[in-house]
């Protein structure tokens, strides 16, 4: 099998044709410059933060159809990422995500791990989640979480200043699973023992961030600048411009550089369909969503609680609005977030040996047109 377009290799961008021969890139050959017109061959998309997509959702009854739905927008691989819950629904929900991983999908994007967002969180900075379901650090529910994912467990994110925490931190990283600081009031000179305790990234930045005091006409470091300028974290970033205002995303990513942005996209399910009201999956709630804005409780719309984003908009995003090159861009949806994962020597870049993960976008840079998942063509446009 050959495909040929404009190549996004971890090097450079060029037109060319990428050989595929089994499940495996066999070859990229690379001959000239960028055909302007022409299809972009990408590694296929990586999102290690995402709520829903499609008519899929982060529970244990729908997390399916996410995988399912996923290479439509170009997704490869994915942690679907359930907020903080009840007990119960967060162990049936790791549970359900290593059966899918033990007996894959068809056809679907690959499942890393899960991610849990909670439910450890600060409840002051618990941002759209439901206050009944943010609590403390209880050891002996982290060990439930554990066991139930049997090593599948590959991303959670707490708020360090909790009580036990660095306990918690310890115990995750002993099951291989790295641990984000998210949703917290944490002091900035804190973030050296969180990372000396094992943590190593940082949930979507600026958003559940304070910003900065002034103190007798002087700006203080914030949360947010120390964590910036600590090159032992990896950082989410959700490129939407709407979480993220455009100057503060460019901002963040020339002061951390472009391998440590893992560009997530924190959506909901309905992300990639129409404007509308959507079920929130924690009791009974409900959004809406607005395409080019995001997603806001329906009876709160001030309060955000995710985004509609789809990490092909993302790509299109960093390059086209914000001026990003399609190399830079493909580290951020790609490339960064399989070095977090571990597994970017298997897949997270158009190179010789590496699986076939690849996703073709149109000349616009944003249409999926085909997404093929170990060499297998998993979605085709109409």
């Amino acid at each position: 099998m050959v495909i040929s377009g404009n190549i996004v290799t971890p090097e450079t961008a060029a037109w060319g044709e990428v050989k595929i021969q089994n499940d495996l890139i066999s070859e990229v050959d690379l001959s000239d410059n960028i055909h302007p017109c022409a299809d972009w061959i990408l590694p296929g998309f990586i999102d290690v933060h995402l709520h829903g997509i499609g008519y899929g959702d982060a529970t244990p009854q729908s997390v399916h159809l996410m995988a399912e739905q996923a290479p439509r927008y170009g997704l490869t691989s994915l942690c679907p990422t359930m907020a903080s819950d009840a007990p119960e629904v967060m162990l049936a929900f790791v549970k359900r995500v290593r059966e899918l991983i033990q007996n894959p999908i068809t056809g679907a994007a690959k499942l890393p791990g899960s991610h849990l967002e909670g439910p450890f969180i600060d409840y002051a900075h618990r941002g759209g989640m439901n206050e009944d379901f943010v609590r403390g650090v209880d050891m002996d529910e982290l060990q439930q979480l554990l066991d139930a994912a049997d090593g599948t467990l590959k991303i959670m994110t707490l708020s360090p200043e909790l009580e036990n925490s660095a306990c918690a931190i310890k115990l995750l990283t002993q099951h291989r699973c790295r641990v984000s600081m998210g949703h917290t009031g944490m002091p900035p000179e804190g973030v050296d023992d969180f990372v000396r305790a094992g943590g190593s990234a940082v949930c979507h930045l600026f958003d559940t961030f304070d910003g900065r005091y002034v103190d007798n006409g002087v700006s203080q470091v914030s949360l947010s600048d120390a964590v910036l300028v600590d090159d032992r974290l990896f950082i989410e970033l959700i490129a939407d411009g709407v979480h993220v205002p455009p100057a503060l995303l460019k901002l963040a990513i020339r002061a951390a550089g472009v391998k440590r942005i893992v560009g997530i996209t924190d959506s909901l399910c309905g992300s990639g369909l129409p404007d509308g009201a959507y079920p929130m999956t924690d009791a009974g709630r409900s959004f809406t969503l607005k395409n080019g804005d995001c997603c806001r409780l329906t009876d709160h719309p001030e309060v955000i609680v995710g985004s509609c984003l789809t990490q092909n908009q993302a790509f299109y995003n960093l390059v086209e609005r914000w001026g990003f090159t399609p190399v830079e861009a493909a580290m951020m949806t790609a490339s960064n977030a399989a070095g977090y994962l571990g597994i970017a020597d298997r897949t997270g870049a158009i190179r010789p040996g590496l699986a076939a993960d690849i996703v073709v976008l149109a000349g616009d840079r944003k249409s999926v047109k085909q997404t093929w998942i170990d060499g297998k063509l998993s979605y085709e446009a109409n």
